[in-house]
């Protein structure tokens, strides 16, 4: 019988299978890869996972909890939508250090070419920042606080898009790099002007009035 794991060993399966899927994409990825990770054997995976794919979906669940997190404090942190802005973009900052797997792992998801998963992943991870960004632009437009020409849906949509940019820019090396030959090291390096720069770009965009 295979011995019980400790919380932390759990853990530390989720936080190895995320890393793997990161790095190779979810076809890419192997159980036995993974478990040889962990340090522990594939049939203890099984043990708690019946298949690869559940073991991605506890994975995938864990990170969108802390994400989810992430939104929740940005909502948090102040009343108007220049503050929301600027929190959720100093906090995702923060996040891409904490945990740059999840967001290589989301890159890897966009890139996959099973189009019926794309869909079944792009539903459950977009959900949470979808429903949070129309409610709060449309909260803006109803005040009269941007511009009223803008449907607030494509707002949101168009203000994710930026944020997934920057989320690829601090966990990616690719986009790290594209980061730094358009805005130099300097600049890119400046986690706090590259945050006055985007929330002035953002507001702009918005058509945003005081």
């Amino acid at each position: 019988m295979l011995k019980k794991l400790t919380e932390d060993q759990q853990a530390a399966i989720i936080e190895k299978a995320t890393c793997e899927f990161a790095e190779k994409g979810y076809k890419g990825a192997g159980l036995s890869g993974i478990a040889k990770s962990a340090g522990v054997s594939v049939g203890v995976i099984y043990k708690y996972y019946k298949d690869k794919e559940e073991l991605f979906q506890a994975c995938v669940s864990k990170s969108i909890a802390y994400l989810d997190e992430v939104l929740s404090n940005a909502g948090q942190e102040g009343g108007d939508l220049p503050e929301m802005i600027r929190s959720l973009i100093s906090q995702t900052q923060v996040a891409c250090r904490e945990h740059p797997e999840y967001f290589r792992m989301y890159h890897q998801i966009t890139t996959e070419d099973d189009s019926e998963h794309a869909k079944h992943m792009a539903a459950i991870i977009e959900a949470p920042s979808a429903k949070a960004y129309k409610a709060v632009l449309k909260k803006a437009h109803e005040e009269g606080r941007i511009d009223g020409a803008l449907d607030s849906s494509a707002g949101a949509l168009f203000f994710d898009n930026l944020m997934m940019m920057l989320h690829y820019s601090y966990s990616c090396p690719y986009y790290a790099e594209r980061m730094n030959i358009y805005c130099g090291k300097k600049l890119a390096g400046n986690k706090k002007r590259m945050e006055d720069q985007m929330v002035r770009f953002i507001l702009n965009g918005l058509g945003y009035q005081e």
